[in-house]
């Protein structure tokens, strides 16, 4: 990176300049971002970025456009013959000069929001380390030897501030004070800018920290109200876009399909349908889970197993079944590849048509029912990961506030930390309980407490759960732990449990939609269709509705697939929550299409398909 940074600044410098001239304010999201480079140079990089990128797309565009002219190649739709080449020469050089423009901004929001994450907790353990009668500059030394799962960003800040003390030999208030001015949060400077101001006029150093922490504790509480807030009106949001677009745009591309194969088209092609059907919905959804990520809390430490069973397990099984119970009946019948698929996944083959046939449903809906059966399936492996992380890691937060509220009350009795843990060992913390006994069992046999921690740590997938133990540790080690400071802890945590279950009662009424709204594009869907046949029939014209089933019903279930996805992440801030709802989502999907043709008939509705 650095050698490739050299040769752009040597060979675009030039441009770099013109680059900084045109957005001046790159220069200081080069410096909110951290990212360690010189601004020019960085500039430079983007004009070479931007070059190349035109070079590439001059490279895949020309012979795009000629080749197919001169026969090398099939020509391509009307639409896209003009559409591809100009993508690789315009739209190639322009999204690489964008997002390498952007990329510092985007890395600078990131690094704010893990800030504004850390700083009251750095709040916390600064005030902790003063009661016990540390300084905050040597709380910052002892910070920079901390774990990076716990303090990622202000982990960084505080090994800059050890270079400064220890080998640039810097007084220690002022590299408080360079300190507060590089690093982009309003909390961090009001707390080291006034920690060196009361310190330098001889004032109350602990009642300062103390009074700055509750407001910094008070305010992040007023945040994660604000972000559930937030969080709510995406959800309602996203749902609105999803299921009206989504109505909308599958009711006029099954009108315009059905006139079209009666000769009446009325524009639209099966390229346009599948751009927005397998391109432009999924995109969308993936746009509304980056949002999402963006304004909810992203604690550094998760448990990852179910990520890792959903691409090393679900997702290879969900293709292979799609493979075997979708593709051959999506495919035009007769086809090559058509016909060696379902040679070759027979019994899968022979498995769905006996499903179709069994429910008493017309041809076309073999591809909507192999595809629900190939997402559920491939999901149970990723349901069984989330829910036996959920049980194991999410009680043990729980758990720790219950801990800690009781370990001050015991604390107000004047007993040390050390006794304290032990006393409670014998009391019930639900999953945190086990924890806590074997902690008291070291505690009693001498073991170091940094070393319990980490032995904590390895077994505990939960940041709230082994920050707020890692200040409860490194206060019992240094000698604080008053009463006064952690209840100012333990008031906090018992705080923020209680908005988690607020913000989940808020949301949970909005999970209904995804469902009702599943189910409506289904029967929407089916029931279009089977409408504009009645249509055609009466004006004594047919249309291929088992053709029109097998096209339109895959997309409506990988909507609903990916609906599930977006909903758990919106609600539970992690996309594993979703893998339920996705499940869920795709069997109401799956009741949808066996029920409605026996619904419309029973209702004697003049709609068949």
């Amino acid at each position: 990176m650095v050698a490739l940074t050299g040769i752009a600044y040597a060979s675009f410098g030039w441009a770099g300049k013109l680059i900084l001239k045109l957005y001046p304010g790159l220069v200081e999201d080069i410096k909110a971002s951290g990212i360690r480079i010189y601004p020019e140079a960085y500039a430079s990089l983007v004009a070479m970025l931007t070059f190349l990128g035109f070079g590439l797309g001059f490279a895949l565009g020309v012979p795009a456009y000629l080749l197919p002219r001169l026969g090398f190649l099939p020509m391509l739709h009307p639409s896209l013959a003009l559409l591809v080449p100009l993508l690789s020469m315009v739209g190639l050089p322009l999204f690489l000069f964008l997002a390498s423009i952007m990329y510092p901004k985007m890395k600078s929001f990131t690094r704010t929001s893990k800030l504004d994450l850390e700083i009251p907790y750095l709040a916390v353990y600064i005030s902790v380390m003063a009661t016990g009668g540390i300084s905050p500059y040597v709380s910052m030394e002892r910070l920079a030897r901390a774990p990076k799962f716990l303090f990622d960003e202000l982990r960084k800040e505080a090994m800059k501030f050890y270079v400064r003390i220890r080998a640039l030999g810097e007084d220690p208030l002022t590299a408080i004070e360079e300190s507060a001015k590089e690093v982009p949060n309003r909390q961090y400077k009001e707390l080291m800018l006034g920690y060196a101001s009361t310190l330098r006029i001889g004032g109350d150093v602990i009642h300062f920290l103390h009074r700055q922490t509750e407001m910094m504790l008070k305010e992040r509480v007023s945040q994660v109200k604000a972000v559930a807030e937030r969080i709510a009106t995406l959800m309602e949001g996203y749902m609105a876009i999803v299921i009206l677009t989504s109505l909308t745009i599958y009711t006029l591309f099954v009108v315009n399909m059905a006139l079209a194969q009666a000769g009446f088209a009325l524009g639209g092609s099966e390229i346009q349908f599948v751009v927005f059907a397998y391109i432009l919905m999924p995109m969308l959804s993936g746009l509304f889970i980056y949002l999402a990520d963006l304004m909810q809390p992203s604690y550094p430490v998760y448990d990852t197993m179910p990520y890792k069973v959903y691409f090393g397990v679900s997702l290879p099984l969900t293709i292979a079944l799609i493979l075997g119970m979708c593709l051959p009946f999506m495919l035009p019948p007769g086809t090559p590849a058509s016909v060696m698929l379902s040679k070759a996944f027979s019994p899968t083959v022979a498995f769905v048509e006996s499903i179709v046939k069994k429910a008493n449903l017309p041809g076309g809906f073999e591809a909507g029912i192999g595809l629900c059966i190939a997402f559920m399936v491939g999901l149970i492996p990723s349901i069984l990961a989330h829910i036996r992380s959920t049980i194991v890691h999410s009680g043990v937060q729980h758990g720790v506030t219950l801990f800690l509220r009781d370990l001050v009350e015991v604390r107000k009795t004047g007993l040390p930390p050390e006794k304290c843990i032990m006393n409670l060992s014998g009391r019930d913390y639900g999953r945190f309980t086990k924890h806590l006994r074997e902690i008291a069992r070291q505690v009693g046999w001498g073991v170091p407490l940094s070393r319990i921690y980490e032995r904590f740590a390895r077994k505990t997938k939960n940041w709230l759960a082994l920050i707020t133990m890692y200040l409860l540790v490194d206060s019992i080690e240094v000698g604080g732990g008053t009463p006064e400071t952690l209840e100012t802890l333990a008031t906090y945590a018992e705080t923020l449990e209680s908005l988690e279950r607020d913000k989940k009662r808020m949301l949970r009424p909005l999970l209904l939609i995804p469902y009702i709204g599943a189910i409506i594009i289904v029967v929407v869907v089916l029931v279009l269709v089977g409408f504009m046949n009645q249509i055609m029939t009466l004006a004594h014209m047919t249309i291929g509705t088992k053709t029109m089933v097998s096209i339109f019903l895959p997309p409506v279930i990988i909507n609903s697939y990916l609906m599930g996805l977006t909903a758990g992440k919106i609600s539970s801030e992690r996309v594993s929550a979703g893998f339920i709802h996705a499940f869920l989502l795709v069997l109401a999907s799956l009741a949808a299409m066996l029920l409605t043709p026996h619904i419309v008939r029973s209702l004697m509705i003049p709609v068949s398909l």
